[in-house]
């Protein structure tokens, strides 16, 4: 099921130390100049072997959207959802799985550690997404799927630049979108020991390109401390500890996943691609998943 998987955690050590990215244009910005960029490649014509463009920005900060009751977007309620990324989805899917649930979807799985679209964890084999995803349309034939996806294709963006990344994750959309399905692009998780989120810009450009069937989603406000950093814990209201990142201060313990979800499930009503979920998922038998075991977690 899952395409391409390495079975190497998003947290492992890498024997390739990834060197620190320029910091670039605010991303949405860069999204457009991106967007713009591909849509005057396929109306020339251009070919895939066009020299890469490379863009510099300056730091930039993100928020999630604020809350909104109103949406442009005729509602289509998801009933099968595909969740695709990396580990950071499969730690995040219990608590996504549970959410999409509770508004009546039914889910299926197909992420898997160390996945990126252009590198499979730390090994050198070329991703196969590009036969794997047709099957698994073929397969499941979901009406939304969700992508989330970790820091592997960073190694890519650095030797060839964002625009030739941004053509793979088009290439990608185009294959997703092929049957009919709905496509929700999550940002990249904030923090952890490589915070450069680059790769966003190329996830907004799809959604500026293909508007109404693809959507680009940020969540890094809800997992935000009040230093303005990506904290491992957090203190709830009732004097209790949020458990919201693992030691890596990447990957997501149950707290942290829903948080997520919780976001998810705000926005995906937003842009009419989910109804609100039913309230109680929260506190679900997910939360003992086994992708949670670990004193980070807990103690």
């Amino acid at each position: 099921m899952v395409p391409g998987s390495s079975g190497v955690e998003d947290g492992s050590t890498n024997p390739r130390p990834m060197r620190p990215l320029r910091r670039r244009r605010p991303i949405l910005l860069t999204a457009l100049v991106l967007a713009v960029a591909l849509t005057a490649v396929a109306c020339s014509g251009g070919s895939e072997g066009a020299a890469p463009t490379t863009t510099t920005e300056a730091p930039s900060t993100t928020t999630t959207l604020p809350p909104s009751t109103t949406t442009t977007i005729t509602p289509d309620p998801a009933r099968k959802v595909l969740l695709l990324g990396d580990s950071t989805m499969v730690d995040a899917s219990p608590a996504v799985t549970a959410m999409l649930k509770a508004t009546g979807a039914k889910v299926a799985m197909g992420a898997g550690p160390g996945f990126g679209l252009t590198r499979l964890g730390v090994s050198d084999n070329p991703p196969t997404w590009d036969v794997d995803y047709p099957r698994i349309l073929r397969e499941e034939k979901p009406d939304l799927i969700i992508v989330m996806l970790g820091i592997w294709d960073q190694f890519y963006i650095e030797n060839n630049g964002i625009l030739a990344y941004a053509r793979v994750v088009q290439k990608a959309t185009d294959i997703l979108l092929s049957q009919g399905a709905k496509v929700v692009y999550m940002a990249i998780p904030p923090g952890g020991k490589h915070p450069d989120r680059v790769q966003n810009g190329a996830f907004e450009a799809m959604a500026a390109m293909y508007p109404g069937q693809v959507f680009y989603i940020e969540y890094e406000g809800v997992l935000r401390g009040p230093a303005g950093d990506y904290p491992m814990t957090l203190p709830a209201a009732d004097g209790s500890t949020l458990h919201l990142r693992k030691a890596d201060a990447w990957h997501f313990c149950p707290d942290g996943a829903q948080r997520v979800a919780e976001e998810l499930d705000r926005l995906g009503v937003v842009h009419g691609l989910i109804v609100p979920a039913a309230a109680g998922w929260q506190s679900g038998s997910w939360r003992s998943s086994q992708y949670y075991q670990e004193p980070a977690c807990f103690a």
